[in-house]
């Protein structure tokens, strides 16, 4: 008799508006359903209201030992990915949706197998996983209304599948994560879950899969920005150029053009400006190979600093199984194997992690962080009379890479991407 392998397969579609989605995939016989890499269509963002946030309680203090966990991680999946062959790609993933979605995963797991996942994500304990949780969801100052910042999650289980979802776990989750657990007939399942994730991307990830029809659990996360800058980029002063792609060759792209005081950094291996958003969101915007950026904030200066930066669109699919293999050389093998204990999320039935996709959309331009039409003007102190003021020069006409992070005193990455070509 041919072994059949219950999957539980995690989705994560990202966007900068961003998405994540954890799904499950059941592997029978060693074929699989995975999502598909079907790539979404831009649609108009209307202003929404940080509805994740109206059930939950406090927002805890972060400490330096979470920054350093949750810098620790970010950084080393972009290592990872870097050296998956995305070096030389324009592509953005979410740290922040990666690990919401397996933040549900773990909420389902018991014994070794939670444990793993727990320490796989850079922590010790869940209790410290639920704080980050926490304090990635309060972090943007949503009250201002210049800034829609949405944070949700959400859980699916196959009727046609063996067991059922604990309620113990649907509790766990809701209390948790804002998240409900229901049970979906198999041949609704897959609308459900795009349906969902549409919903909670503004329409900018309309589809996470093709047939989910044939998984037992689907858990998923998303994460949607829309911010302005604090001072715009005259659209007068954008301009077409010249811009150095990675691979030698010469593109031209659209240059927004700006002159002010911003937070300024500067060394041997590259140099950093970083531009604020409203809410309390920053871009940090890289040139060169500077390590550990977000520890470095704290030495920037207020320079008067010319930005010449491209105007720019992209979007990735994480569906090659490199953030399962992300996990995997994380120490949280077990959660991908058979062995996994997930007994916490679903009674009689043995099931297991079998895939982690993610997908990211992100458009930049004069305005912001995709196209608001709301914008402050942020009035600088005047140097004294007689000073001349030095201008830095920050061009990013060649490849650069940028961070997305909220909360200047413990800084947490949203987002993180690069433009080489």
């Amino acid at each position: 008799m041919r072994n059949v392998l219950k999957g539980l397969a995690v989705i994560v579609a990202g966007i900068l508006f961003f998405i994540a989605s954890l799904s499950a995939i059941k592997s029978i016989g060693g074929r699989r359903a995975v999502a598909s890499d079907e790539k979404s269509e831009n649609t108009d963002i209307e202003e929404d209201t940080n509805d994740s946030a109206e059930t939950a309680d406090t927002t805890p203090e972060g400490d330096d030992d979470m920054t350093e966990i949750s810098t620790n991680f970010d950084e080393e999946l972009i290592s990872f990915l870097e050296k998956s062959g995305y070096s030389d790609k324009n592509y953005m993933v979410s740290p922040a949706s990666f690990r919401a979605v397996l933040a549900l995963a773990v909420a389902g797991a018991d014994s070794d197998t939670k444990t793993s996942l727990i320490k796989a994500m850079g922590f010790e304990k869940e209790e410290e996983m639920n704080e980050w949780y926490n304090n990635v969801l309060f972090a943007p100052d949503t009250a201002s209304g210049f800034i829609t910042f949405k944070m949700l999650n959400s859980a699916w289980h196959n009727t046609a599948s063996k067991g059922s979802i604990n309620k113990a776990y649907k509790q766990n989750i809701r209390q948790l994560y804002h998240a409900d657990a229901e049970d979906v007939a198999p041949d609704k399942i897959t609308d459900a879950v795009n349906d969902w994730v549409n919903e909670g991307t503004e329409g900018l990830v309309p589809k996470m899969s093709d047939d989910l029809s044939q998984v037992d659990m689907v858990l998923a996360n998303t994460i949607y920005l829309k911010s302005s800058w604090v001072e715009n980029f005259e659209k007068m002063n954008t301009k077409e150029g010249d811009f150095k792609s990675i691979d030698g060759d010469t593109v031209k792209k659209d240059f927004m053009e700006q002159t002010d005081h911003f937070r300024y950094y500067e060394d041997a291996d590259g140099k950093f400006v970083i531009l604020p958003m409203q809410g309390d969101v920053d871009v940090i915007v890289m040139l060169g190979d500077i390590e550990d950026v977000c520890d470095k904030i704290d030495d920037c200066k207020s320079e008067n600093v010319h930005v010449k930066l491209p105007k720019f669109e992209t979007e990735a699919s994480f569906d090659n199984g490199e953030l399962t293999e992300f996990m995997k050389s994380r120490g949280a093998g077990i959660a991908f194997s058979p062995e996994a204990d997930f007994s916490a999320m679903i009674s009689d039935s043995e099931v297991f992690i079998s895939d982690i996709i993610q997908k990211t959309k992100i458009k930049v331009d004069e305005e912001g962080i995709e196209a608001t039409a709301a914008s402050m003007i942020a009035v600088l102190g005047a140097a004294p009379p007689g000073e001349k003021i030095e201008t830095k020069e920050f061009i990013a006409d060649e490849p650069f890479k940028y961070y997305i992070v909220t909360d200047n005193d413990d800084p947490k990455t949203l987002f993180y991407g690069q433009i080489v070509k």
